[in-house]
């Protein structure tokens, strides 16, 4: 008879531990001892840590076989050895779930067809595997790992649109090869304005976003009726589809969009959505802009033309263009400005002599909603300056609340703060006579410091007395080395009351001060000062004059003649402006590159939450547009009216001057909702807003696929909620109780078909779990024969138990021998007796 004998080796983990068998030879023999031995040795045994080796190690092979992947996967496997792996290796695919092929038969080469094979086995789970628009990489893996394998090979393009791997790795090590997805066309999104009113005709850009050139057909609807087929040539990359549509009624209008490709591809991302509002808008009001106004007359708005009067609490328009010095506004008004725009409201600023930086708005509460800074600290080199302020001291400069001297105190300091610490500074104030609050000094940090001291000092007394400090300023600066000399002559008085101003002519002072190369600003401030001579100072010494008849608009005044003064801050040189690519811009105007030349603009800074249309010289903005709290806002720094040369006659700025106004007039809703990509799945957020205020503990729900999720209040008037596992192309619905308030289509680009992190990914799973990346060889076969570790089973436990075992045992029988031998010496005395 043969008997099939199979021997079972042991290993040690700790061997060295068995020298301690050597104590087996220093037993006393004793009764009992073979027993001592066994049970020692067996405990010797299992603390040398005894191992079973395990055969038969094996392999699990995991297939991507979602949409973004195709046949590819199938086809990799054919290009791959695993002979050398024999009967060990384990066959997996997985798309939105994964299941375990039963042979390789099952796994041909065309998807359909292993989607057919697969979903015969009917079960629940492996019947989702048929979402072939997802890619769960984490549950592959678990479920690879749970199949009792020792290794995990993973081929796939690395798209996850479901899970988290990274935070799902298996314990078991994961090699992996990445394969391309394969190419694509998507429409990845709809731009079209948020309202738009009754006969104005809408543009809306389709973007397209495809992976080889190809021919596409864009097919829209309209409020449900299909529109003529629009055929475009795609390009790899970004293609833009425009077309328009003129609005007809009130209410919402609903357009779609589905993209149809020459070549097999995935169709799942395929379709967009926007909804636009319609409205009848209030007309959009203009101050100072004379060119603006016929523009936007021309291009169908309803205009009214008016003054810094109409901007009360009661402002009523659907858009702001303002062409206008900030001093003719009160504060009051500049604080109205703001809050039109933040509470939802629509400003454009346009350039000439009175606006940005030239006309105060620099620090000004609406220059915080503009989307440039007006100011070039930072941008501009700055020619050394020496500047004197000349500063009315008289008694009348104490009355007022707060006091003139007190504004005009502040507006010196403004002009400190705003100095370059090359710059050089002086102040010179008059009333009886004339005194040197400082000298002309370098503006450095300590100097600045002892310069604003000195300022805060000062005190009212005497007349109005100007020519000594007038003269004493002019000569001081004769005698300064700098690049640009200025005044600046403040004052509230009748130079002519005082006898020592009689027969002065301080026009000529100033004119031969500007033949030497000093410039002279003046500021008149209150009723009662000498406008006139002033005015007549300013204009010989080629310099500003302005009229403070509201003091508490001086500090403002003393910025933006520093700004002014000291600084170039009209481009006066013929530029072409670059065309930027932009939602606002048509894309046949960004492919031309350039606009017409302009013949000057205001210099300025972009903001870092800005978006430029339009750039100037050294990355200036000469169109830009922002968003500011509920409202926009747009900046456009060349002058329609006397600057804008070849610019103002381009056929094509009343067209994009139009498209940006629009974008101003667009109002938020009272409940807007948006979406934005999280995890795998999105996060729904809406503000509530009302008259310009926040609403607050509204009870809002997002219903999405039949299910219903309750928004979460995160700030004022703002409302969230995370939502899992989306489909695109459908619509969320904001609803308060039973009402729906508002509506987004979620239009999110699908992680399945955006691989640009896969091969990165893979990488990082293999290197965590101390795996490979393996890449296919020119000769397009690739080996596997990973390198596997050694498995195991520790048996030390039956060691362990069978020592203490004997020894319980031997420990038992010597109790009971004991017991025996006393019970017999007890029974023999008994019976001798």
């Amino acid at each position: 008879m043969w008997f099939n004998i199979r021997i079972v080796l042991i290993e040690f983990a700790r061997p060295l531990f068995l020298i301690a068998l050597v104590l087996l030879f220093v037993l006393p023999r004793v009764r009992g001892w073979l027993w001592r031995a066994l049970a020692l040795t067996l405990l010797i045994v299992a603390l040398a840590g005894p191992e079973r080796p395990l055969p038969s190690q094996r392999v699990a092979v995991v297939l991507d076989v979602s949409e973004s992947v195709g046949t590819r996967s199938a086809t990799a496997l054919e290009n791959l050895d695993l002979s050398n792996l024999k009967e060990k290796a384990k066959f997996f695919a997985f798309a939105g779930d994964t299941t375990q092929l039963l042979d390789l038969k099952q796994l041909a080469l065309e998807q359909d067809d292993v989607i057919t094979a697969i979903s015969n086995t009917q079960t629940p789970q492996q019947a989702q595997l048929l979402k072939t628009d997802l890619s769960d990489l984490a549950r592959s893996l678990q479920v690879a790992q749970s199949s009792n394998v020792d290794r995990i090979l993973l081929i796939s393009d690395g798209a996850e649109s479901a899970g988290n791997a990274l935070a799902a790795l298996p314990r078991l090590p994961v090699d992996s090869i990445w394969i391309p997805s394969r190419d694509n066309s998507r429409l990845s999104g709809l731009l079209a304005p948020e309202e738009a009113g009754i006969g104005e005709n809408v543009k809306v850009i389709a973007v397209v976003e495809s992976d080889r050139a190809s021919e596409a057909t864009l097919i829209v609807t309209i409020n449900g009726e299909e529109q003529a087929p629009i055929k475009q040539q795609l390009s790899a990359g970004r293609t833009p589809i425009d077309f328009n549509f003129t609005v007809e009624d009130e209410g919402n209008i609903e357009v779609s969009a589905r993209l149809l490709s020459d070549y097999e591809q995935a169709e799942a991302d395929d379709t967009a959505r926007v909804d636009i509002s319609v409205n009848e808008t209030a007309p959009v009001l203009v101050i100072g802009d004379k060119a603006a106004a016929n523009l936007l007359r021309v291009q169908g708005f309803t205009v009214v033309e008016g003054s810094p009067a109409n901007i009360s609490s009661q402002t009523d328009y659907s858009a702001i263009v303002l062409r206008d010095s900030a001093n003719s506004f009160s504060l009051g008004q500049l604080e109205l400005l703001t809050q039109y725009v933040q509470s939802g409201g629509g400003l454009l600023m346009t350039g000439g002599p009175d606006s940005f930086g030239l006309g105060g708005w620099y620090r000004s509460p609406v220059e915080d909603v503009l989307p440039v800074n007006t100011d070039l600290r930072t941008d501009v080199e700055i020619p050394l300056v020496a500047m004197v302020m000349v500063v009315d001291r008289s008694q009348s400069m104490q009355s007022g609340s707060p006091s003139k001297i007190d504004l005009a105190k502040e507006g010196a300091i403004a002009v400190v703060d705003l100095a370059y610490q090359e710059d050089i500074l002086g102040l010179i104030v008059f009333s009886d006579r004339e005194q040197w609050i400082f000298k002309p000094r370098t503006a450095t940090e300590q100097g600045k410091r002892e310069m604003a001291r000195a300022i805060l000092d000062i005190e009212t007394q005497g007349g109005t007395t100007l020519r000594p400090a007038f003269n004493e300023a002019i000569n001081t600066l004769n005698e300064t080395e700098a690049a640009i000399k200025h005044i600046i002559l403040l004052t509230d008085g009748q130079l002519s009351d005082s006898p020592f101003n009689v027969g002065v002519d301080f026009a000529l002072m100033a004119d031969t001060a500007h033949r030497n190369g000093i410039t002279t600003s003046s500021i008149a401030i209150g009723n009662g000062a000498d406008v006139e001579q002033l005015e007549r100072i300013s204009v010989a010494g080629k310099g500003r004059f302005y009229e403070a008849l509201d003091v508490s608009t001086l500090p403002q005044i003393f910025a933006t003649e520093a700004l002014t003064a000291t600084r170039s801050l009209l481009r006066e040189e013929v530029t072409e402006p670059i065309i930027r690519t932009h939602p606002l811009i048509p894309e046949s105007l960004s492919v031309i590159g350039s606009a017409p030349s302009l013949n000057a603009y205001i210099a300025s800074s972009l903001k870092r939450d800005s978006e430029m249309l339009l750039e100037g010289l050294d990355k200036e903005p000469i169109l830009a547009v922002s968003r500011q709290g509920l409202g926009r806002s747009a900046a456009f720094t060349t002058d329609l009216n006397t600057w804008s040369g070849n610019l103002g006659e381009w056929p094509q700025l009343p067209a994009l001057l139009g498209t940006v106004t629009r974008w101003l007039q667009a109002r938020p809703s009272e409940y807007s909702s948006k979406i934005s990509a999280e995890g795998s799945g999105f996060r729904v957020v809406v503000d509530a807003v009302a008259d310009g205020e926040y609403i607050n503990g509204e009870v809002l729900t997002a219903r999405y696929q039949g299910k219903e999720v309750e928004l979460e209040q995160s700030a004022p008037g703002r409302y969230e909620a995370l939502i899992d596992d989306p489909t695109v192309g459908e619509t969320i619905l904001i609803r308060r109780d039973q009402d729906v308030v508002a509506r987004t289509p979620v239009n999110l680009a699908n992680r399945e078909y955006d691989n640009k992190d896969g091969q990165s990914l893979l990488s990082q799973i293999s290197t965590l779990t101390k795996g490979s990346v393996l890449n296919f060889p020119d000769s397009g076969v690739l080996a596997y024969n990973p390198a596997m570790q050694k498995r195991s089973t520790p048996i030390w436990h039956i060691f362990a138990l069978a020592g203490f075992g004997i020894f319980f045992l031997e420990l038992i029988l010597r109790r009971f021998d004991s017991f025996s031998e006393t019970f017999r010496n007890l029974f023999n005395r008994t019976k001798t007796g």
